[in-house]
């Protein structure tokens, strides 16, 4: 370590002495071990977006959650209901296994990891499909180990309608608007929602990260219970566009994940402001969510 110091003395007016320094640290930080990541999802309204990807993170350093692909797993899905003692009853006729495919939808090169139920391609009217009010048990097990996760799907929360409004005309002189959602919160503490869109800049992609999504706008009842909600988004859609809007209610564990994990994301590395993220997934050196979200969709065509 070396110490340069520069002591400069100002006019007498000032009565001071300032003095700078500059010290060179060794710092060293070990990488943490791999963990394995999970992101899985279950709702009710979108058949094919009922998945699980698995991936192992790579180095600590990375300011991202870039990662590997996890395949040959077994992963399987189980409904059931919690029981008046708070104890979960499974139903075993109900399991699912989800497999890695070719599902067209997905290109080639991003297959591996993620999971479905294959009867997206062989019977897709039979395909795994969340219900509200039920539960359901995520349980991986690959290189010797076993993880598992229960989410809930919550009652549905109706959207009323969705308006377009606020005119704009951006950079590129496209006419544009905003959406707002109409909704009433239901009269007990703890809803939450978060919200999705596909329009023309998305429609062919495939994914909940391909949609597009507020990070901002999300809805919590903290303040607002029991009342009309009137939310507008900030991102604007062009006149004409076919906009088909969703709205997820999740637990406040799923979306207190989605918020900590979007904080991380943004992030500059090991450097910057800390951040943790909310694990979901029991097992060992494992991090992810399984969120279960229940779905709410309304169309408008931006006028």
């Amino acid at each position: 370590m070396k110490r340069n110091c520069i002591t400069r003395k100002l006019p007498v007016a000032f009565v001071m002495i300032l003095v700078a320094c500059e010290r060179d640290f060794n710092i060293d930080i070990r990488s943490a071990a791999p963990q394995l990541v999970v992101e899985g999802y279950i709702n009710n309204e979108m058949q094919a977006y009922n998945y699980v990807v698995l991936s192992k993170s790579l180095d600590y350093y990375a300011p991202d959650f870039q990662s590997a692909a996890v395949s040959d797993a077994v992963v399987t899905v189980t409904e059931g209901e919690l029981k008046a003692d708070d104890e979960y009853e499974w139903n075993a006729a109900s399991k699912v296994r989800l497999m890695e495919s070719d599902l067209p939808q997905i290109p080639e090169n991003f297959r591996k990891g993620v999971y479905f139920d294959p009867r997206l391609i062989s019977d897709p009217a039979h395909a795994l499909k969340g219900v509200p009010g039920k539960y359901y048990l995520l349980e991986i097990e690959t290189d010797d180990k076993k993880y598992s996760a229960v989410a809930p799907l919550l009652p549905v929360v109706p959207i009323d309608s969705v308006t377009s409004g606020y005119y704009f005309t951006d950079e590129e002189g496209k006419e544009k608007a905003r959406v707002t959602i109409h909704y009433k919160d239901p009269d007990t503490l703890g809803n939450v929602q978060l919200f999705y869109w596909r329009f023309k800049d998305n429609r062919y992609n495939f994914g909940w990260g391909s949609l597009g999504a507020s990070r901002r706008g999300n809805g919590t009842d903290d303040l607002t219970n029991g009342e009309y909600i009137q939310l507008t988004q900030s991102h604007g859609f062009e006149i004409g566009d076919t906009v088909n809007y969703y709205m997820a209610s999740v637990t406040r564990d799923v979306y207190n994940f989605w918020d900590s994990f979007n904080k991380a994301r943004n992030n500059d590395g090991p450097f910057s402001t800390p951040v943790t993220v909310v694990n979901k997934i029991e097992g060992e050196n494992v991090t992810g969510c399984f969120s279960g979200f229940s779905m709410s969709r309304r169309d408008i065509i931006m006028r």
